[in-house]
């Protein structure tokens, strides 16, 4: 069985898909499957796709994932509920003559951060209890306000610089059965989970609330090796958690679509692979160690 698959955007030169999925395939002995990057704008993502049938499916960061759910509604391709509610997607898999898009951002950041949550004052009735901040009004902020509500969250704040801009985001609250509001990014006052969604050089330098409960959680999705958000989030009290933990649980979850795919189409070779969860946590495992030692020369 093999997979060839690639991650897709612009810039791509600094994605670390490339490194997650080789490790992957080395973990599991699939010395014939391929993992490559390739540099597209938006406007190119169609004819890429027509052009490139042999693949089995996409990873697709900026500017692409709004681009991905316009294609696939104008094509009628399978849309799943994440990648619907937040119009934007980062996987696309090809199986069984379908062609399905997803957003496994929301399942990234949900697995990131419940490892890490405990009952405790931030989740029993303590300060910010059943309340989240998120940094940003993006795409990335849409994945995480869903994945606030698939970890209990009933109120989301919202600090951004340009509150115009938040209406999407509002909207998509109000769908999902959430409350929100929107501030500036001067202060992040008490909550359960306070997530960043802002590019590490837009990182802010609001005003922390002296009221954070133990067991609050900052989420830093972006993955810079010193992160000033999650340094001012310690400070204050709050477990900090890396964006690595998202980018690795986000490509676990696209790797399980990419492999059932795959089975899929080839149904009659046997695998000799893993079960379920042994095959999770060995995808997992092996990912997490190629960020903490990753290769002396990693191929494009």
């Amino acid at each position: 069985m093999r997979i060839l698959a690639a991650v897709l955007g612009s810039p791509i030169a600094h994605s670390k898909s490339p490194l997650l999925h080789r490790a992957a395939f080395a973990a599991l002995n699939m010395e014939s499957s391929e993992y490559s990057r390739f540099e597209l704008a938006a406007d190119e993502l169609e004819g890429f796709l027509d052009s490139h049938p042999e693949h089995i499916g996409f990873s697709l960061t900026m500017p692409l994932k709004d681009r991905l759910v316009t294609l696939a509604a104008v094509r009628g391709w399978d849309i799943d509920e994440t990648a619907a509610l937040t119009a934007a997607g980062n996987t696309l898999i090809r199986r069984s003559n379908r062609v399905q898009v997803a957003n496994t951002d929301v399942r990234g950041i949900v697995r990131a951060i419940a490892p890490h949550r405990e009952s405790g004052p931030a989740g029993a009735g303590g300060a910010g209890a059943g309340r989240a901040t998120i940094l940003g009004a993006g795409a990335t902020a849409a994945s995480a306000l869903v994945a606030c509500r698939d970890l209990g969250i009933a109120h989301v704040d919202f600090r951004v610089r340009n509150p115009d801009r938040a209406r999407r985001v509002l909207d998509l609250a109000e769908r999902i059965g959430l409350t929100a509001s929107v501030g500036d990014l001067s202060r992040i006052g008490p909550s359960a989970i306070v997530i960043s969604t802002l590019p590490a050089e837009a990182a802010p330098d609001p005003v922390w609330d002296d009221a954070f409960a133990p067991g609050a959680i900052a989420l830093d999705v972006a993955y810079a090796a010193d992160s000033t958000f999650l340094a001012a989030a310690a400070a204050h009290g709050l477990r900090p958690v890396a964006g690595t933990a998202m980018l690795v649980e986000q490509a676990v979850a696209q790797f399980e679509m990419f492999l059932a795919a795959a089975r899929a189409d080839d149904a009659s070779t046997s695998d000799n692979l893993p079960a379920a969860d042994d095959l999770t946590a060995r995808v997992a495992s092996a990912m997490y160690a190629a960020l903490e030692s990753p290769p002396a020369r990693v191929r494009d």
